[in-house]
């Protein structure tokens, strides 16, 4: 994306010069427990204090037995917090009789996971930008295909990965989480509940409530969370490549998010059924930017973003995708451009401004006041430049 501003935007900047004024701010820092109330510290984790800004997504530090943690965003932040729970859970689990009897290990120490996966258990709370604000920073990046399937051939076979999804759905998980600690608990478990002959009716009593996967509301959550106990990632790619078929978007642009493994199969498929819910023309514009994330904060990022789309859709009357200065926003049905984006704390920093004014000098002509809509806050001076460029401001819940 060029750096430089573009004509229209430096006549905007003299229309309304304390719009374009370089009085830019710091991010603010926020007291953990402002942001987090009182899951800023839980059985197996605690969150550092405070909570850092990059100018759009929140920054945190976790604090965990199995070593410390950089996590971007309060979607993400959210999904790991959920994560630590059933962690606990898990660990609580392989202690129980009725597991331990499953593989007589009755006298034995229970099943102990890898205390030793993680980065640096020394790491301490840096200033750093996100993957969503680096996007932000790069529109166009490409990755290189990869295979889609995410179970293993012999894990198939032993029926570890039918146990391994089961158990994660019912614990209101991704089967396919990238966290370390619990991927390796999942699988444990699993394989030792496979290869010891627990049933699964035996094995998910062990397991208290599932709250279930977070991926939307009413039957769309009973229909996601069914195929992710049930159906292999294979078949959940064939589900997801045929939504995204309907919507028209191309099979070459639908692979490139297939095959993205900074998304998990899950991800794939809460996309795909918000993005059929929407049912905005020219979806093809969503997938093809949603396919260049390149971090895992990046994709959930994205999968946030189709689900926002998808429950304020008919509220805001979204009709179509449309790149406006490389990035894929909306056009409603009065004409206007909408701006939707899950950010947490949008401060007017340096970088956010310029992408704004491109943003800005982007707009189609006669569509408008165009409206920015965010799940989060944002500061008194965003607030103020982004009002005085004409673009109204709202919020919604983030899901």
């Amino acid at each position: 994306m060029p750096v430089r501003l573009l004509p229209l935007a430096l006549v905007l900047c003299l229309a309304a010069a304390p719009i374009c004024a370089q009085d830019f701010e710091q991010p603010p820092d926020t007291p953990v427990t402002q942001v987090l109330g009182s899951a800023a510290t839980g059985a197996n984790y605690a969150v550092a204090d405070p909570v850092y800004s990059d100018g759009l997504m929140h920054n945190y530090t976790v604090q965990t037995g199995y070593g410390t943690f950089q996590i971007s965003g309060d979607a993400m932040m959210r999904e790991r917090l959920r994560e630590m729970g059933a962690l606990a859970t898990l660990e609580s689990m392989s202690k129980s009789d009725v597991f331990l009897k499953s593989l007589g290990q009755t006298a034995q120490a229970p099943i102990t996971f890898g205390k030793n996966l993680v980065n640096d258990p020394d790491a301490t709370m840096k200033r750093a930008a996100s993957g969503v604000s680096r996007m932000f920073d790069r529109v166009g990046t490409g990755i290189k295909n990869r295979k889609s399937s995410r179970d293993s051939a012999v894990g198939s076979v032993l029926g570890v990965d039918a146990a391994r999804r089961q158990i994660a759905v019912q614990l209101g998980i991704d089967p396919y989480t990238d966290f370390a600690p619990l991927a390796q608990a999942l699988n444990d478990i699993a394989t030792a509940s496979a290869m010891g002959g627990l049933s699964m009716k035996a094995l998910t009593m062990v397991i208290p409530g599932g709250i279930g996967v977070a991926v939307g509301s009413g039957a769309t959550v009973e229909s996601i969370t069914s195929a992710l106990a049930e159906k292999t990632s294979a078949e959940i790619v064939d589900m997801v490549s045929a939504r995204l078929a309907a919507l028209g978007v191309p099979a070459d642009v639908a692979a490139r998010l297939i095959q993205n493994r900074v998304y998990t199969p899950a991800d794939l498929l809460v996309m795909a059924e918000a993005l059929t819910t929407l049912n905005a023309k020219g979806t093809a514009i969503f997938v093809s930017r949603a396919a260049d994330a390149a971090t895992r904060d990046e994709a959930v990022f994205q999968r946030v973003r189709a689900r926002v789309l998808a429950e304020q859709g008919q509220a805001l009357g979204i009709r179509s995708f449309e790149d406006v200065g490389g990035f894929p926003l909306n056009r409603l049905a009065d004409g206007r451009i909408l701006a939707l984006f899950p950010f947490d704390e949008v401060a007017w920093t340096a970088s956010i401004g310029t992408t704004f004014e491109q943003v800005v000098a982007a707009l189609p002509p006669g569509a408008g006041a165009p409206l920015l809509v965010v799940t989060g806050h944002l500061t008194d001076l965003a607030q103020s430049r982004i009002a005085a460029a004409g673009w109204t401001v709202q919020t919604v819940p983030l899901p």
